[in-house]
């Protein structure tokens, strides 16, 4: 069985994203009692370090004492140390090694490992987190731009190709490209909407530039600092001079045609046949055919149901070098819909893909129990946080509709390899109602995530 790693999208009510790669380690200090001693307590068999010792008492071991312990010192304890603690060292701390700090390990920093590093690397251009040999950046250069002065490349705003950068403080990418004849169907934005909250600037829809903590308490520092991308299947208003869009109350229902492509299926390399089980299907996730989805999550609403008929699509796709000893990637995104509520449940179940070439996992990499990122999937997974007139959509048009919170979504990838990662949304059915999703602050994950039948890796909110 191959090993794979993805992202999706589990109910709100389930503990998400756990259970990782690094989260069944040993630490190497932990319940391993005496490490510094042999069978009789100093190696040679009479415990006292020096052969023909003449005060031996008779006892075989060496020490001058009548103890009749067999172990060398005088102490009756049996260890082969003086210091009566029974743990086989001199310190007196009983946990095996002779730093004297009680943890079982000898590095003297009382953690029961035996590095003496931290997990922040020092040089500051590699994070050391969960793989000491990890060669994602620490930090990240950045190329947002201030209010006003914006980068106007879509792939910069997410943290993608910042002029200058290189491997050590930037992620590269190659063959990237914006597939989108209407330029005015995405948009770079300091701020999406009105609504106040814990981004900058004290928004909502906005970077978030804190420090993203994993389920295994590793921090990754942010690759954001003041723009976001907004991607629709309508059209997107302009920025004003700070970078802020607002849009018209509830307009987005009425927000259609943008010109792009219609039909034609899914872009290359996006398919909705089933990949798992050598693609055969049936065992979602397992023994990926890498040509086709691995998740078997677009099958049944495409194949099955018929729901196959794009509309505005506008797609955005980059290969991208995996970094040495780095086995995943995180991103920030955030849908929104009109199609919600009146066309829950219909053909009309406006789509959005995130798709993976990646030698560990071939496939869509978002979806909500076993189904694609819709309006129907996620409100059955309850996934849509703010809804009808919540003041958190304010300024997004989106009023009278839903939209999910913010999320932190999680990959994984090959060390070393290039992969293809393809961010798709479509209009199904019409081109009417519009949707939109707010993508930001792709980074490099050192640790990856294995799936199981109890954990699909997944998304946390922030």
């Amino acid at each position: 069985m191959k090993r794979t790693s993805f992202v999706s999208i589990t109910t709100l009510s389930l503990v998400l994203a756990v259970g990782c790669a690094d989260d069944t380690a040993t630490d190497v200090g932990q319940d391993t009692g005496e490490t510094a001693t042999s069978g009789d307590g100093d190696g040679d068999g009479d415990g006292d370090g020096m052969e023909g010792m003449t005060t031996d008492m008779g006892d075989g071991d060496g020490d001058p004492a009548t103890t009749g312990d067999g172990d060398g010192d005088p102490s009756g304890d049996g260890d082969g140390d003086p210091s009566g603690d029974g743990d086989g060292d001199p310190s007196g701390d009983g946990d095996g090694d002779p730093s004297g700090d009680g943890d079982g390990d000898p590095s003297g920093d009382g953690d029961g490992d035996t590095a003496e590093t931290t997990d922040t690397d020092t040089m500051g251009t590699t994070a050391t987190t969960g793989n000491n040999n990890c060669e994602a950046p620490a930090d990240y250069v950045d190329c947002d731009g201030v209010p006003g002065m914006l980068t106007n490349n879509p792939f910069e705003a997410i943290g993608i190709n910042c002029p200058g950068g290189d491997a050590t403080n930037s992620i590269q990418a190659a063959n990237a490209v914006m597939n989108s004849s209407n330029n005015n169907a995405w948009r770079v934005a300091a701020q999406f909407g009105t609504a106040d909250g814990p981004n900058y600037n004290g928004k909502l829809w906005a970077a978030n530039t804190m420090d993203w903590v994993s389920p295994n308490d590793d921090s990754i520092s942010p690759n954001t600092s003041t723009a976001i991308l907004i991607l629709s299947t309508g059209l997107v208003a302009q920025a004003n001079g700070q970078g802020v869009v607002t849009e018209a109350n509830g307009s987005q229902d009425g927000n259609g045609e943008n010109g792009n492509q219609d039909g034609g299926g899914l872009p290359a390399p996006l398919s909705a046949n089933r990949g798992s089980n050598n693609g055969l299907g049936g065992t979602p996730f397992m023994d990926c055919d890498l040509v086709n989805d691995c998740s078997d999550s677009l099958h049944q609403h495409w194949n099955v149901n018929g729901w196959n008929n794009p509309n505005d699509k506008l797609w955005m796709q980059m290969d991208l070098t995996v970094p040495a000893e780095t086995e995943g990637y995180i991103f920030d995104f955030a849908y929104f819909s009109s199609e919600f509520p009146t066309y829950y449940n219909t053909q009309y179940n406006d789509l959005f893909i995130a798709w993976s070439t990646s030698e560990s996992y071939t496939g869509n990499i978002t979806f909500v129990n076993d189904a694609p990122l819709t309006i129907t999937s996620l409100e059955n997974a309850n996934a849509f946080q703010y809804k009808a007139n919540a003041p958190q959509l304010a300024g997004t048009g989106f009023e009278g509709h839903a939209g999910t919170g913010w999320f932190v979504a999680r990959g994984s990838a090959t060390p070393g390899e290039v992969f293809q990662l393809t961010f798709f949304i479509a209009d199904m059915a019409d081109s009417i109602l519009a949707t939109g999703v707010l993508l930001d602050n792709f980074r490099w994950e050192c640790e990856g995530c294995i799936p199981s039948e109890v954990n699909s890796c997944g998304i946390q909110p922030q």
